[in-house]
């Protein structure tokens, strides 16, 4: 299903008509920072009825588990993920294929213009993923009285204003808040009656504020029905899912381990199937990655588009291993880890142990008791490895333990008692290494599962599981004022030619001429005397004809540029001309 970015306008607001600051330009997109923000929700709609709240990993694949093991639980409330679609370059907006070229009219309408390509988000399967279909529209945009950035000495000109979107098929549409009188969470914003708004900012090029040479347009927009977004269009029931194909995990946890193990804790390495080896082929699923050492730049990773610091190795994983080398208590390697006796992973062994005890003691129960129970369901796993006489003296080992301690528990009650018969199939396998000095094979840890022999560690798959959501968004967007032009009053163009700008040099704004004999694809960039790309002002199809694009000393945020000399790259299909130009200020 397509999360649809539309909502109702819950009033009236005012129109670009009653403003005299204009807005009115074309306008190109130079970056854009998305923000989904996805929060579990209660089940309420028809189309929850396969929703659940946990994250599962299942073997030996999703479409064919033969067992599933939770990775982890989310409540009502929970957020599930924050995802970014940080589109913060013109490399990176071509990367995805985004262009968007737009025109604002002070009478409160837009267009957007053909070629333009936008993000939105999609849900197929249940996962849902990032897209960027072609967009061509005209709509319609509301705004409130505003205020001037008069203490900014970078944007001494820049003006901000309550802006919204009254009608569209692509934007999602949002009110204008009142910025000047109205305050942030009380009047406007989440929890508030209104949760869908947004704003602009407009640089201008000086205090007349008549001609726009950049505006960041910013808004929020939640799921709900006064949103129209992830809701039911007949029901007005929240209907929204997030599907969860992969989970955290780390690629360094467990050669972290192994080295803690071969200098501190020398005889356990020895005894471990897995330690020395380097045949690791998936990741750990739940690892936290290397720890931080601010001293060390090895040690940690930054993202460039929100500045969180992670540890290095962490990566989202689709396949992976289950290793648990600390159990409940947080300590390393004593002994009372589930996974210990199999060498702290998940393998075919823990799982066979971990189906044959639960099933002979219910099976048994009721027929010798729970102290009966416990022995057979415990002998029967220590069976496979040793003899009778072996494995029936470990049967009545782990039996005389479980039972005490449930006997203890008993009084109390509650589901901490149920829990201490977990424990049998990792009691049944330490029992069993006890007994044969390591040399019984329960330690399955060196390789991955092999169907031959019927031993290994097992991969994992994450399971695409419906997750139940409301979802936030959060968008930014910068845009340049190309004021691109029509020579009406041009020859007709006979070849691919650039006539250079005018004024040059120029403050605070120049135009550059060029002529396409043919439609093509025409891209113009403006690069700063090092070579650093500042600004792209036309990145999609133009018809023949003789064009003016004007530049307004701008980068692709819309802050302005310093003097110096700038060089701008005229594009037509694979034909390529520059020139240079100087900004004086």
């Amino acid at each position: 299903m397509m999360k649809m970015f539309k909502i109702l306008l819950p009033f009236t607001l005012f129109t670009g008509l009653l403003f005299s600051q204009s807005i009115e330009g074309n306008w190109q997109l130079g970056a854009v920072i998305v923000e989904y923000t996805y929060v579990v929700r209660d089940s309420a709609s028809a189309e929850d009825a396969t929703a659940v709240y946990d994250v599962t990993g299942s073997w030996p694949s999703s479409a064919a588990p033969a067992y599933t093991h939770s990775l982890k639980s989310y409540d009502i409330g929970d957020t599930i993920a924050v995802a970014l679609v940080p589109l913060v370059t013109p490399a990176l907006l071509d990367s995805f294929g985004v262009v968007m070229n737009v025109n604002l009219n002070d009478d409160g309408t837009f267009t957007i213009n053909e070629g333009s390509i936008y993000p939105t988000t999609e849900t197929l399967n249940c996962s849902t993923f990032a897209t960027f279909p072609a967009v061509e529209e005209a709509g319609t945009w509301i705004g409130t009285p505003g205020y001037d950035h008069v203490d900014d000495p970078n944007h001494p000109y820049a003006h901000s204003r309550g802006w919204g979107i009254s009608l569209s098929e692509v934007f999602a549409q949002f009110s204008a808040p009142d910025l000047v009188g109205g305050t942030y969470g009380v009047d406007y914003g989440v929890g508030t009656d209104m949760e869908n708004w947004g704003m602009v900012t407009v640089d201008y090029t000086d205090d007349s504020h008549q001609t726009p040479a950049g505006l960041e347009i910013y808004w929020e927009a939640h799921d709900g029905a006064a949103s129209g977004l992830g809701v039911d269009s007949t029901a007005s029931e929240l209907n929204g899912v997030t599907g969860i194909p992969v989970a955290p995990a780390d690629t360094v946890t467990i050669s972290n381990m192994d080295d803690y193990l071969y200098y501190y804790e020398n005889d356990l390495w020895e005894s471990l199937g897995w330690t020395g080896e380097d045949n690791l082929s998936v990741p750990m699923l739940g690892g936290s990655g290397q720890p931080i050492d601010p001293t060390n730049p090895d040690s940690y990773e930054v993202d460039p588009a929100t500045g969180d610091t992670t540890g290095a190795g962490q990566v989202a994983a689709n396949w992976g291993y289950i290793f648990d080398p600390m159990g409940s208590d947080d300590t390393l390697f004593n002994g009372d880890e589930p996974l210990a006796p199999t060498g702290y992973f998940f393998t075919y062994n823990f799982l066979e142990a971990a189906g044959i005890f639960p099933a002979v003691m219910n099976a048994q129960m009721g027929v010798i008791g729970l102290e009966g129970a416990l022995a057979a369901a415990a002998d029967s796993v220590a069976i496979l490895y040793v003899d009778a006489a072996t494995s029936a003296y470990i049967g009545t080992q782990v039996s005389s333990s479980l039972f005490a301690e449930y006997n203890a528990c008993f009084p109390v009650g509650g589901a901490a008692c149920a829990a201490i018969f977990q424990k049998g199939p990792t009691a049944s396998l330490l029992g069993v290494r006890q007994a044969c000095d390591d040399t019984c094979g329960v330690d399955d840890s060196g390789w991955d599962y092999d169907p031959t022999d019927g031993t290994g560690r097992l991969i994992f798959e994450i399971d695409n599981n419906c997750i139940p959501d409301n979802t936030t968004q959060r968008v930014r967007t910068f845009w340049a004022n190309t004021a691109l032009e029509v020579d009406e009053e041009a020859p007709l163009a006979q070849k691919f030619e650039v006539y250079g700008n005018y004024p040059n040099p120029f403050n605070p704004s120049t135009q550059i001429k060029f002529a396409t004999e043919k439609s093509s694809d025409v891209t113009i960039t403006i690069y700063s005397i090092l070579g650093q790309e500042m600004i792209v002002l036309q990145n999609g199809i133009l018809n023949a004809g003789t064009y003016n694009i004007s530049w307004f000393g701008t980068d692709r945020y819309g802050n302005k540029v310093p003097s110096g000399v700038y060089f701008y790259e005229v594009r037509s299909d694979n034909r390529i001309q520059k020139g240079k130009m100087l900004l004086l200020k």
